[in-house]
């Protein structure tokens, strides 16, 4: 079974793809919250190593900067946020785990679970008194997989597959503050 996920990495490597289809921040009691779209596809093989038990991790990266006319952009924020994907086997159920606040979601099938994935809600990233009222703030968004939480065997593998560092573009824009 082993030799079968190894095998299926080529696979996923050149299936996946991952894109910021859209992001904005809205205010809610003093912290403005992420609210964005991922789209990313999983390749047969990377989904037989989920339902194998390796886990998978979805990494999200947030700056914050400051337009500034006369001086370089000021960096309000660097956040980073992670969601672990899991194979429970006993439950049968995929569990999605928010790393950063350590609440979970259970799903009964993978394609639910990453759907999940797929849409960040509400997520708190800056507070409203960091904000100066009148200035030009951009925010950067930017997600890839975590391959350091894959087993030893696995990331060897994929060490040394080009192909398998899939990280999105940079998703910026300047929101109206």
């Amino acid at each position: 079974m082993a030799v079968l996920l190894l095998l299926s990495f080529g696979a996923w490597a050149q299936a996946q793809r991952f894109e910021i289809r859209s992001a904005y921040i809205e205010p809610s009691e003093g912290v403005y919250q992420l609210n964005a779209t991922l789209v990313f596809d999983l390749a047969e093989g990377a989904r037989a190593a989920i339902r194998e038990g390796s886990p998978l991790t979805l990494d999200l990266e947030i700056v914050l900067h400051r337009s500034r006319k006369y001086w370089l952009d000021e960096n309000i924020a660097t956040l980073g946020q992670q969601y672990e994907l899991n194979f429970h086997a006993l439950s049968e159920r995929y569990l999605v785990r928010n790393l950063n606040s350590g609440e979970q979601n259970s799903y009964p099938t993978l394609d639910a679970a990453l759907d999940s994935l797929r849409v960040i809600s509400n997520l708190p990233i800056l507070d409203e008194s960091l904000v100066m009222p009148g200035s030009r703030h951009e925010i950067s968004l930017r997600a890839h997989l975590d391959v350091r939480t894959m087993p030893d065997a696995l990331r060897f593998i994929v060490f040394w597959a080009n192909d398998w560092r899939q990280t999105s573009e940079w998703y910026t824009w300047s929101p109206q503050i």
